[in-house]
């Protein structure tokens, strides 16, 4: 049941497209080019008038739509000081070992940067509690669980207000509530097991979301927004 890798990037952007608004909306005022970190398939790079994408997988860059990807990690960015009118990273932060250590390098290459989150804690979810059973009968995924400890130490807006004053910014930060359309089982699916897991979980998955009620997949998850200037 492997989905084709153009239908993996559909399912992904299909669930960060809608995610990302607040973060496009708090960039809407930069003038000139935004660095896109942790930039992934492109659901925010795709919206910006004028973007570079940065990310540390070249999978991801390859499906990525900027004309100019750079496979980096963020915490030693290869660009000059002030490089960039902002740079920006929605949904990345969880992942870095060091987010501090982003933040300031974010600082350093734009004097204007924008961080969008999950919140913690988190919200129960019907379908993502549906899809985390169903792994949680093979062996755990330390990278999931790994990434689920990182979210606990950032997902707050005192957080984030801290990280940017340490790298030197004037921050505002804040829980921003978005709606987020269903995008179909199979799609929500794949955007949470991605292609590899999809393979192995896929169709169990998609049953035991397909036997959830319609109220139920209902997704208005909280998020944190923080936005820093020099």
């Amino acid at each position: 049941m492997e989905p084709p890798s153009a239908f993996a990037v559909h399912a992904d952007r299909a669930v960060y497209t809608p995610l990302v608004r607040p973060l496009l909306d708090a960039l809407a005022d930069v003038d000139g080019t935004v660095l896109d970190i942790a930039a992934g398939n492109g659901a925010l790079t795709a919206l910006l008038p004028d973007a570079v994408a940065l990310d540390r997988d070249a999978g991801q860059l390859r499906a990525n739509p900027a004309p100019l990807r750079v496979r980096a990690d963020a915490a030693c960015l290869p660009f000059a000081d002030d490089t960039f009118a902002a740079a920006a990273c929605g949904f990345g932060l969880h992942h870095f070992a060091h987010p501090a250590a982003a933040i300031a390098e974010m600082a350093r290459v734009a004097p204007v940067v924008a961080v969008l989150t999950w919140a913690r804690p988190d919200v129960p979810y019907p379908p993502r509690e549906a899809v985390v059973e169903v792994l949680s009968r093979s062996t755990p995924r330390r990278t999931a669980v790994l990434a689920e400890r990182r979210s606990e130490r950032v997902g707050h807006p005192a957080v984030l207000r801290d990280l940017m004053a340490v790298a030197g910014l004037r921050a505002m930060a804040r829980y921003v509530t978005v709606t987020v359309p269903w995008p179909g089982t199979a799609e929500y699916v794949a955007y949470r097991l991605g292609p590899v897991d999809f393979v192995s979980f896929g169709e169990e998955a998609i049953e035991a979301v397909d036997a959830l009620g319609v109220e139920q997949r209902r997704w208005t998850p909280r998020l944190v927004l923080a936005v820093g200037h020099r």
